[in-house]
């Protein structure tokens, strides 16, 4: 599975209010509890409203029970990802060896099914009447060690990001342990940035400048997305428009309230049942699978793993930042605490937007985890992010 923490949570206007006392100046900060949705344009509402997206709207649950169905199948291990990819995106393959960047894409192997594959092949997904030169850089979740950019959830997720924000998507296979270990899949993914800034689906060898990128991830590729940016080149500097935290795994010391606020309870049908079981000593168990043996004590505070942790000088630097996590995840805080971190270094552009009732990486059970119907708070989750990079692509 994923990785995944509680705190008070402030309501969206107050959290403006005391973000701009504190520092004087225009803030854009703000910590959401999502309620209604959102209006999105007529392109957004092309890119995800098709039916063949996300399933039917139709059946015999409200969403509170659906909602309650799919905890109980991810407590048993019995949930189902998202399969399916938006209309008219397709996939173009970048392949090691095929471009002129000799650490982009990065060819690695590992033993697979008791096989041995061949991996580090990156996906750009591309929508119809796409612009080439704005582009969104994806990194996938799976606690650094599972899952590929050819796995079906993940198309389906980038494909999904590709429609509703009308980006073009490059997701990246970097390394993962056990065979490689910590910083191995924080190099790959800088790579990759300064990769896709001078290159795009249509020009894997020969130079074409974007003029605006986004970096995203979910769960420990959420982790990912926010450290690159925490240190971009400074030829990227100027064409990075914002990072997006998916349930990001952002603290590999599991320091916050919510390993104990958010453990999973079958009775009420309350907490993160997607890591059931999981405590804080678990939590830091799993990243030394990355970080290896003692590496939460060695390495769990660097910033390339646990942006958490980054000082205030990164944070303030960062560019624009979405993170959506939801109420019930493991993880929560970790989410929360950090936008209130940047909002005290002086940030001026982070949001964090809280999905009650919702699970570690919610987004990719947008089909209803096979029980039949849409999950509403997913679809909406996407059209939230594809207003939020559209209100920050440039002209």
């Amino acid at each position: 599975k994923h990785r995944l923490p509680t705190t008070s949570i402030v309501p969206c206007h107050l959290a403006r209010m005391v973000a701009a006392a504190s520092s004087g100046r225009k803030q854009k900060s703000g910590v959401k509890i999502v309620g209604s949705p959102l209006k999105t344009s007529s392109r957004q509402q092309k890119g995800l409203a098709n039916a063949k997206l996300h399933g039917s709207t139709k059946g015999a649950l409200s969403q509170r029970e659906l909602e309650a169905e799919i905890l109980k199948l991810c407590a048993k291990g019995r949930d189902k990802l998202d399969k399916q990819m938006a209309p008219d995106v397709k996939i173009v393959p970048v392949k090691p060896g095929s471009t002129c960047c000799e650490d982009f894409p990065m060819a690695w192997r590992r033993r697979e099914g008791g096989k041995r594959t061949e991996r580090g092949t990156a996906e750009w997904y591309v929508p119809k009447g796409a612009d080439p030169k704005k582009r969104m850089l994806f990194f996938h979740g799976g606690s650094y060690t599972v899952w590929a950019p050819k796995d079906a959830p993940y198309r389906s997720l980038c494909s999904r990001l590709a429609a509703v924000c009308r980006l073009c998507v490059l997701s990246v296979d970097y390394r993962m342990a056990p065979e490689h270990l910590f910083p191995a899949a924080f190099e790959d993914s800088a790579a990759a940035l300064r990769w896709i800034a001078g290159h795009g689906p249509d020009s894997a060898m020969e130079p074409s400048p974007a003029t605006d990128i986004f970096v995203c991830g979910d769960s420990a590729g959420g982790g990912l997305a926010l450290a690159v940016c925490m240190a971009p080149p400074r030829s990227v500097r100027p064409m990075l428009r914002g990072a997006v935290g998916l349930s990001p795994w952002i603290d590999m010391t599991a320091s916050t309230p919510s390993y104990e606020t958010r453990q999973w309870d079958p009775e009420r049908g309350f907490g993160d049942a997607v890591n059931a079981g999981t405590d804080r000593k678990g939590g830091q168990e799993e990243a030394e699978v990355y970080l290896g043996r003692g590496g939460v004590k060695l390495h769990g505070k660097d910033w390339r793993v646990s942006p958490f942790l980054a000082l205030a000088s990164k944070l303030r630097n960062m560019p624009p930042v979405l993170l959506h996590v939801g109420d019930y995840e493991l993880i929560l805080d970790e989410s929360v605490l950090l936008h209130q971190k940047m909002v005290k270094a002086g940030h001026l552009d982070t949001t964090v937007c809280v999905y009650p009732r919702m699970w570690h990486c919610f987004h990719e059970y947008a089909e209803g985890s096979g029980l039949g119907q849409t999950l509403a708070v997913a679809v909406r989750a996407f059209q939230d992010i594809g207003k939020w990079v559209t209100s920050r692509l440039s002209a």
